[in-house]
């Protein structure tokens, strides 16, 4: 009679086997752990920038949607959403385009961080004709029509 060894007929796994199973499992565990909280960081900054953005763009809205360029020089205040009251006030100049303009909007607004009034300039191009003088509206176009002449001939 043959004796049958007592580990022969028994499977399983090793000890370092499951111990390289749960190695990987701890490094998956983690690598998503991490990528999920990333998530919910950017997800919770993005909320923050959305309402700051908010509040300039009502702010934009509010400058820029003045005909007269006297209300511009003035300035004006507007109550936000999110960061309450906040004042803007508009430095523009005529660039070498008719009726095109190169405004700076200085806005004052609440910074909720640090709790304290922030200082915010931007930049931008405006097309406004009713902030051009007509004579100078006049001559700026005639200086365009001679320069995209001379380009067309070759003279300049």
């Amino acid at each position: 009679m043959r004796s049958r060894s007592k580990w022969k007929g028994q499977r399983g796994f090793t000890i370092i086997e499951v111990m390289l199973a749960l190695a990987l499992f701890g490094v998956a565990v983690t690598t998503f752990t991490a990528s999920y909280l990333n998530i919910i960081n950017a997800i919770a900054a993005i909320q923050v920038d959305q309402a700051y953005e908010q509040d300039l763009s009502m702010i934009r809205l509010a400058a820029f949607s003045s005909v007269l360029i006297e209300d511009l020089e003035e300035g004006g205040e507007v109550f936000t959403g999110s960061h309450g009251e906040a004042s803007w006030k508009v430095e523009y100049e005529p660039t070498l385009v008719a009726d095109l303009f190169k405004t700076r909007l200085l806005i004052t607004i609440l910074d909720k961080e640090k709790d304290e009034m922030k200082e915010v300039e931007e930049v931008h191009y405006l097309t406004r004709p009713t902030w051009s003088d007509p004579v100078e509206r006049a001559e700026l176009r005639a200086e365009t029509r001679d320069r995209l002449l001379a380009k067309q001939t070759g003279l300049e």
